[in-house]
Parts: C-alpha cells; sequence; structure tokens
C-alpha cells in the first residue's frame, strides 16, 4: 500500500527541529510535539484565540523575508537586487540555473520556513473545524467555521501557488493524491482551496460574518464576504503555469468571484509589533535594498531603456504620460549594488508609494487594492467575449483615475496589454507574488526562469525521498521552467 505522510509530524520537524532516523507514515501516529487532540478540541477559549489570530499568523507568513517572495519579486523582473538576501541574487541571476533544493544551502528557508508555517497554519484550520463539527460550545461557532474554512484555503492555495506538490487535508484527516506520498499537484490543490474559500463565504453570508478588529485591524473586516471572494479570482488567475493553461482557466468563475468582491481598496492596519509587512512593503520599497527594474520603468517611459546594458553608467531621468511614474516612483542617480554580480540588477528607480509606512510604521496600508479586483474582472470579461464591458471597466479605473492615461479602446490586443500594464505598474507590490504569477501565466519570464518551487529538500530528506529541483534546464520545459520571456 503507497504510504503517506503524517502531514503534522512533517510541520513538526520543519518547524521544530526535530531529529529522527525513522520518520513515521502513519497517519494515526501522536503528536507529541503538540497537546492532546483531545484537549485542544474541547477549550473555546484557546480555540477562539487561535481563530482570531489565524489570518494574521498567514499574513505574516506570507510577507514574510523567510518566504519566496523576495525571490519570486525579482526572478519577474519586477523587483532588481544585487544583494544575496532571500536568495534574490542567486534567483535572478543571468543565466537562470536550477534551484539549490539541499537542505545545506544559505537560503533554503525560504521555501522551508514558508512550506512549514503553511502546513502549521492548516493543522490549527483542521483543528478549528474539527472542534465546531463536534461540538465544542463556542460563542460563534458559526464565525470560528468561516475562519476555519478560510484558512484551509488560504493555505493550501499558497502552497499550491508557489509549490509543485502539495499535501491536502481537512478535519477529516488526510486527501491522499497520486503523487510524492500522497500528494497532489498543484492544480487538483487549488480545486481543493476553492471548495473550501466558497464554503467559507457561504457561512458568512448566511450568517452575517465579518471579521472584527481582533481578527483584521484597520475596519476591512467588515467587508470579508467581498475580501474573500476577491482572493478567489487572484487564486484561479494566479495558480497557472503557462499561456496555454491560461485559456483554460474558468473564466466565468473568475467573473463571478470579481464581480462579487471587494469596491473599495481593502487595508490592514500595521501595528508594527504584532502586524507588519515585511515584503513587499519593507524590503523591496527601502531605500538600499531592492529597486524596481527597468522594465517596469520602460514600461511607463519606452525611451527609458528596459534593460541596463554593461557600458552604461548613468541612466538620465524618466518622463512618462503616466502621472503614477512621479507619484509612486523615486529616481534616483547612482546605484550601489555591486557590479561583479551583474550590471543587469541595476535601476535608477525604487517605489516610493509606501514611503508614509517606511517612515512611521504604524498605518493602514492596502494588501488587496480595488484596481487588482477590477482587472481580473476585465481579465475575464475579455476572455468571454465582452470586450467593450473589460474596457469600460479599465477605464473607470486607475489608469484614468491616477495615471491620467487615456481610455483605452475595446480592442481585444489593447485591453489585454491594459490589463498587463496596471499588474505591472499599479498595485505589483500591494501582496506577494501578483508580479510573478502574471509574468508566469503570459510566458514572460526569463527562460530557465523556474515556474514553481520543489518540495523543500529538508521535508524530502524528512519523508525520505529523493531530492529534485527546477529552474535552468531541469525540470519539463514550459511547465517547471520558463522557456519563454520577456526579453525574447
Amino acid at each position: 500500500m503507497k504510504k503517506v505522510i503524517n502531514i503534522f509530524s512533517l510541520v513538526a520537524l520543519l518547524v521544530f527541529t526535530v531529529s529522527c532516523d525513522d520518520f513515521s507514515t502513519d497517519l494515526n501516529v501522536d503528536n507529541f510535539e503538540n497537546p492532546n487532540d483531545d484537549i485542544l478540541t474541547s477549550d473555546p477559549v484557546a480555540l477562539s484565540a487561535t481563530a482570531d489570530g489565524i489570518i494574521r499568523s498567514l499574513f505574516l507568513a506570507s510577507h514574510s523575508y523567510n518566504s519566496p517572495a523576495p525571490a519570486f519579486a525579482t526572478m519577474a523582473d519586477i523587483s532588481t537586487a544585487s544583494w544575496g538576501n532571500f536568495g534574490m541574487r542567486d534567483t535572478s541571476s543571468e543565466p537562470r540555473v536550477a534551484w539549490n533544493n539541499t537542505s545545506a544551502y544559505a537560503y533554503q528557508y525560504i521555501t522551508n520556513t514558508y512550506f512549514g508555517a503553511m502546513y502549521s497554519q492548516l493543522s490549527d484550520a483542521n483543528t478549528l473545524a474539527f472542534a465546531v463539527q463536534n461540538g465544542t460550545e463556542f460563542d460563534n461557532p458559526e464565525k470560528i467555521m468561516t475562519l476555519a474554512r478560510f484558512a484551509q484555503a488560504v493555505s493550501i492555495a499558497q502552497l499550491a501557488i508557489v509549490f509543485d506538490q502539495v499535501w491536502l487535508s481537512d478535519e477529516n484527516g488526510v486527501v491522499a493524491g497520486p503523487g510524492l506520498e500522497g500528494s497532489s499537484d498543484y492544480a487538483t490543490a487549488m480545486a481543493f482551496a476553492l471548495d473550501k474559500l466558497d464554503e467559507a463565504i457561504s457561512i458568512a453570508t448566511a450568517n452575517g460574518i465579518t471579521f472584527d478588529e481582533t481578527v483584521i485591524p484597520g475596519g476591512a473586516g467588515a467587508n470579508a464576504v467581498k475580501y474573500m471572494n476577491s482572493l478567489g479570482a487572484r487564486y484561479l488567475v494566479s495558480n497557472v503555469r503557462n499561456s496555454t493553461q491560461k485559456a483554460a482557466i474558468d473564466w466565468n468563475r473568475v467573473l463571478n468571484y470579481a464581480q462579487n468582491g471587494i469596491t473599495e481598496d481593502f487595508e490592514i492596519l500595521m501595528d508594527d509589533v504584532t502586524w507588519y509587512d515585511l515584503i513587499p512593503k519593507t524590503y523591496l520599497v527601502l531605500p538600499g535594498w531592492a529597486r524596481v527594474d527597468m522594465r517596469i520603468v520602460n514600461m511607463m517611459d519606452p525611451n527609458t531603456p528596459d534593460y541596463w546594458e554593461d557600458d552604461v553608467n548613468f541612466q538620465a531621468e524618466s518622463t512618462s504620460d503616466d502621472a503614477r511614474l512621479a507619484t509612486d516612483y523615486q529616481y534616483l542617480s547612482s546605484n550601489n549594488f555591486r557590479p561583479e554580480r551583474g550590471i543587469y540588477h541595476y535601476s535608477s528607480y525604487r517605489y516610493s508609494r509606501y514611503d508614509d509606512y517606511i517612515t512611521f510604521w504604524t498605518i493602514n496600508v492596502t494588501e488587496y487594492s480595488k484596481s487588482e479586483n477590477d482587472m481580473y474582472m476585465a481579465e475575464a470579461m475579455a476572455h468571454l467575449g465582452n470586450v467593450q464591458g473589460a474596457a469600460d471597466v479599465i477605464n473607470a479605473g486607475t489608469r484614468v483615475t491616477r495615471g491620467n492615461l487615456p481610455p483605452v479602446a475595446a480592442d481585444l490586443a489593447a485591453v489585454k496589454d491594459a490589463i498587463h500594464y496596471e499588474r505591472m505598474v499599479e498595485f505589483q507590490f500591494t501582496a506577494p507574488y501578483i508580479g510573478f504569477c502574471e509574468m508566469r501565466k503570459e510566458d514572460l519570464l526569463q527562460p530557465g526562469t523556474l515556474l514553481h518551487f520543489p518540495v523543500p529538500g529538508k521535508a524530502l530528506e524528512a519523508i525520505p525521498a529523493e531530492n529534485y529541483t527546477f529552474g535552468g534546464t531541469t525540470g519539463v520545459p514550459g511547465e517547471d521552467y520558463s522557456i519563454g520571456g520577456w526579453r525574447n
């Protein structure tokens, strides 16, 4: 019989660095790293506290520099940096090379820590759902179940976007797949996640559930149902690995999510103690760290080169019809990156839109912009044949209201270009992975760029299973690493 990983033992190994000679795959082995399950599922006070903090835990894991987010930004040529921190230099080197998936690699933590964090939150979500299912006396069991389903959805969806394989589970146990030790592919995992998200939406809608200040500070939690719908649109569009898969997206479902999504920016109050945005709003914008890739500047000013050539020492300040070049970007006349690591890392701009955040640290910041939701709506309309409707959505949004650009014509190619432009220029720094996922689905990642990470080497050692990786020329072309590229 095929062995199936005990996900919770695997998480214990990754999070607590437990060493063992014989990694058990018995699904019924007790987890000695945590209290007895009977206690966990019978204490409504402790479980309610876990529920109130679970969205924060998911947010911090996704926005951490101990995650793939910085590497994804530089691999996508959204941000640029020659610094080795967070694996940025290694993953954005040219030509692209395979990801070092050994547990000894200095930057393996960006996948290993993230992998463990997502499964840890999934474990908590499953415990919450199990408690409700088994009659634990919560003051508001519908709220607890909404949060449990939401966290199940987000943790699995985030794993699907990042990794090639995902182990699925819920309160009823492990859902064994056909892959490595019972794993499922990323498409199956996303379908599983969206089913959980739909359940969360249904429960919240039927019971008037909102996320109060203890769950999401800043007031946006009142729009919980709209936020979850917007996440559904983001996840559906973000999970594909190439343009062929893009054509197979259920665009009717995307449109339904987006039309029921947010109607104003979804903001979260950062307090710099329990809530803080390290990536992208700190280390991808803080002076001295990452800069905006020249490709983005070139999109706003075609007279500016999209790539810093070796024989260039200086770039003049750019000009653009797009007002956002002046409001959201800061010109820099010199570079502090190390030239021996590649002049192609150089850039003359940083992203300045969040300077208030990195100055005061205790303000509301946008986690999901209305513009992002609008672009999913417009993209779905375009794919479904309503090109005029798509143009109308674009022209009512940030392209015109913030960029002061002329309205886009009701032409399919022009509409698609305008959607891509807004994703690159307007909201690529609101949440992790937006730019990478857009470049991935359009076959625009530079050749050799990995399209997803492998299961972390430390996890493979724990199973145990043979190590594998992607990138460069390793993996299946066009499915595991890019064979396209914006410079082609």
